[in-house]
């Protein structure tokens, strides 16, 4: 089954757009499944899509990154119900959608989805509103970030003769195709199902903080209300005037639809836009109305709950107002179930940086240790975890398995080993095997303590990683991790070499760390820094640096090292000052299972 999801900022026009595509593709011939998507509970959208396609499934309670599992059994779902093409719409206030849901996909179910380029519907109106600074700095940081991620740009309301836009959309994606649609004529609509694109966004560099921050200014309502008139009420008239009410504040967008058989559905997407109606099948009249009301605005949830109330007080004269349902609320902070580092899984599922440590001058430089404070941090962090004798520890990542030796001198445990890239062993108490971190060959509840030691910087899917790892931990089972710690921006001088696949690539704050290890289901025990380890790995790699040098110089062949000593010298001279200054750290983090 081929699978379309569409991003976009909140009132982008994507249902409308949705409604069409599936229209479009059943006179194809094809099955089409809906997969509507909101923060919230009661969704106008999926009501308007149930008679655009047969197949309409809903996943409410979180973005599709926050509720991946009941996204991927809905798309499942939808094959195994014969459908052949799935359009998955976002929840508008989303984005990095290619590290959290089209790469999980991707690569979980390669055998029975195919996905489609990630298109990100773009309203022109909203645009010139960031263009123009009315929009808050980080809710502009969240639309700038949608654009940045698109394979392919749908430029919305083709029909209504939106501003040119290009030039600033370019200056966010300079390489996806720009494409005009109408959800209403379904104009664009065959160029973009048909359009040939190499662009292939990679997963964004985006800041998390600022993410949040920015679903955080937007208030969520929805509610449910009944209209009873001494009269017949104008049907059309009445939602034209609670619309144009909610227009005095800062929409992002207002959705009401009928849920009796008055019918209708009306919708406002900007402050101070003019309301839209669509009113086939709509009765003139009626003695009541019964409304479903959807309402994505920058207020506080208070402040809208008035906003929402205030509304439909001024909308109407002499009319009993029934409220059944009524919820509002800021979304809560994204906690993405996957987060991938590639767009592709790699030929090694466990690392995203394999490749980098394999190079001959890595190697040459960092010998056989890769992680700093060798196996005496390793024991100081069994200590901290309160290790007992005749408990089993598995070390995720363990190479050729010199930190689980090291235990094994120290307690009578038993110790199971990981790695992609391992050759599997046994010995007593040892047992070392071929494994991926994202998929541990273990039973659940099998182990009573998991080692991690500088590679979960390097997974390509690290909440996913960590999801395993408490999955294989019995309960009240511990988690001792040690980590590279990124705090604050890499220096201008050191980001091509951070970015050419180091485990810098991907390191998290500390705060990050323990934010990540309690939404995946630990609590916090211990932390430290122990990047006087680090210090003292530089060291070791600067005497390696020096003496093949010396020994290149004294043997008269330029040619001997496999990278150029000077360049060398000033990464490692700027990398130990960063060091210093507190920018790259190395910390640990005790955790146990919580239950």
């Amino acid at each position: 089954m081929r699978v379309h999801v569409l991003g976009g900022f909140l009132g982008a026009g994507k249902t409308a757009l949705a409604r069409s595509v599936a229209s479009e593709l059943r006179s194809q011939g094809e099955r089409v499944a809906l997969i509507t998507n909101d923060q919230g509970r009661s969704l106008v959208d999926t009501r308007l899509c149930q008679d655009a396609a047969p197949d309409v499934r809903e996943i409410t309670g979180g973005c599709f990154c926050c509720r991946y599992p009941a996204l991927e059994t809905a798309l499942l779902a939808a094959r195994d119900s014969g459908a052949t093409v799935a359009i998955a719409e976002a929840v508008g206030s989303c984005t990095d959608l290619v590290a959290t849901v089209l790469a999980p996909l991707a690569d979980r179910c390669a055998a029975r989805l195919v996905m489609q380029p990630l298109a990100v519907v773009v309203d022109p109106w909203r645009v010139r509103q960031m263009q123009s600074d009315g929009m808050p700095d980080n809710v502009a940081f969240l639309f700038r970030k949608q654009i940045e991620e698109a394979d392919v740009i749908l430029l919305s309301r083709a029909d209504l003769g939106p501003p040119q836009v290009t030039d600033a959309i370019r200056r966010c994606n300079r390489d996806a195709p720009i494409i005009a649609v109408s959800g209403l004529t379904g104009g664009g609509i065959s160029e973009w199902l048909t359009v040939a694109t190499t662009h292939q966004a990679q997963p964004l560099l985006i800041d998390y903080e600022r993410y949040a921050a920015a679903e955080a200014l937007l208030g969520w309502c929805n509610a449910r209300v009944r209209i009873r008139g001494a009269g017949c009420l104008d049907t059309k008239d009445s939602m034209r005037r609670f619309l144009r009410a909610m227009s005095r504040v800062p929409v992002a967008h207002v959705k009401v639809t009928s849920l009796d058989p008055a019918g209708g559905w009306g919708a406002i997407v900007r402050q101070g836009g003019t309301p839209h109606i669509l009113d086939e099948g709509m009765s003139p009249s009626a003695s009541k109305l019964t409304w479903l009301v959807n309402a994505r605005v920058a207020l506080a949830p208070e402040r809208l709950e008035r906003a929402v109330r205030q509304a439909m007080t001024a909308a109407f004269d002499d009319v009993e107002v029934t409220w059944d349902e009524f919820e509002c609320f800021s979304p809560s902070r994204p906690n993405p179930t996957h987060r991938y580092a590639t767009r592709r899984a790699t030929t090694d599922d466990s690392s995203c940086c394999t490749a980098f440590y394999q190079r001959p001058d890595v190697r040459l430089l960092l010998g056989d240790s890769f992680h700093p404070g060798g196996t005496e941090l390793t024991l100081r962090m069994m200590h901290a975890a309160g290790l007992t004798p005749g408990e089993t520890v598995l070390d995720v990542a363990c190479g050729r398995g010199e930190s689980l030796r090291a235990v094994l001198e120290h307690w009578p445990v038993s110790g199971i080993g990981i790695d992609a890239a391992a050759t599997s062993q046994c010995a007593e108490r040892l047992d070392i095997r071929v494994g991926d971190a994202h998929d541990i060959p273990l039973e659940a509840e099998s182990a009573d303590m998991v080692l991690c030691e500088c590679a979960l910087s390097t997974f390509v899917d690290q909440p996913g990683a960590l999801g395993e790892m408490r999955r294989v931990l019995r309960p009240g089972g511990r988690l001792a991790l040690s980590d590279m710690v990124l705090e604050g921006e890499v220096p201008e001088s050191l980001r091509d070499w951070v970015h050419s696949g180091t485990c810098l690539e991907r390191a998290l704050s500390a705060e990050a760390y323990v934010r990540s290890l309690t939404n995946a289901g630990f609590t916090m025990l211990d932390q430290w820094d122990a990047s006087d380890g680090l210090t003292e790995l530089m060291t070791r790699i600067k005497r390696r640096l020096v003496g093949w040098m010396l020994a290149s110089a004294s043997s008269g062949v330029k040619d001997d090292l496999p990278f150029d000593p000077r360049e060398a010298r000033r990464t490692l001279r700027d990398a130990e000052r960063a060091v210093a200054d507190g920018i790259i750290r190395y910390g640990v983090f005790v955790a146990a299972r919580a239950d």
